[in-house]
């Protein structure tokens, strides 16, 4: 991968900003936190790009934020944080890592903001439940030599397979 060529503003000593001016339609300005010695790291590769590139999103209020793990992800950069408007903004699963399986999903219901508030506590408690994540050696399924192998090749198919998933799951998996 190429390293990244673009400009680059120090504002102190861990921000770095992408100008605006940078792209014809950027909507804000991209804005990275590093240090000078992490920053030598993340312009080897096209992280940044992204960066920018989150910047021409609607809705996009302040600045495409970058954190210091900022890495290549699947749209927006590993890392990469953006705030949007209500109104005119987008909801991204791809800004949190959905291809990776961060414990991040999108979910559309028709249910208003006043049906849920008054449930909101049980509903994140129910969710904590019942959606696996987080990382350790602690969790219901121990995998084994060549069964960790079989989840790699087969990946949610292998979940399906075992009874951890539906059919109908596999229509919304990578």
């Amino acid at each position: 991968m190429a390293k990244w060529s673009g400009p680059l503003e120090k504002v102190d000593d861990y921000r770095w900003r992408i100008p605006q001016s940078y792209k014809a339609g950027m909507r804000v300005p991209g804005l990275v936190y590093a240090s000078q010695e992490m920053m030598t790291h993340i312009t080897e590769e096209q992280a940044l790009e992204q960066v920018a590139n989150v910047a021409f999103l609607p809705g996009i209020v302040g600045h495409s934020l970058a954190m210091p793990d900022i890495h290549w992800g699947y749209g927006f950069p590993i890392g990469g944080v953006a705030a949007m408007r209500t109104n005119d903004g987008v909801v991204s699963p791809g800004g949190v890592g959905f291809d990776i399986n961060c414990g991040v999903r999108l979910l559309r219901t028709n249910l208003t903001k006043d049906e849920v508030l008054p449930k909101i506590k049980e509903l994140v408690e129910d969710l904590y439940r019942s959606v696996p994540s987080g990382l350790g050696s602690s969790g219901r399924i121990k995998l084994h030599g060549r069964e960790i192998d079989e989840v790699l090749a087969k990946g949610s198919r292998w979940a399906v397979e075992k009874g951890y998933g539906r059919p109908e799951d596999l229509e919304t998996t990578e």
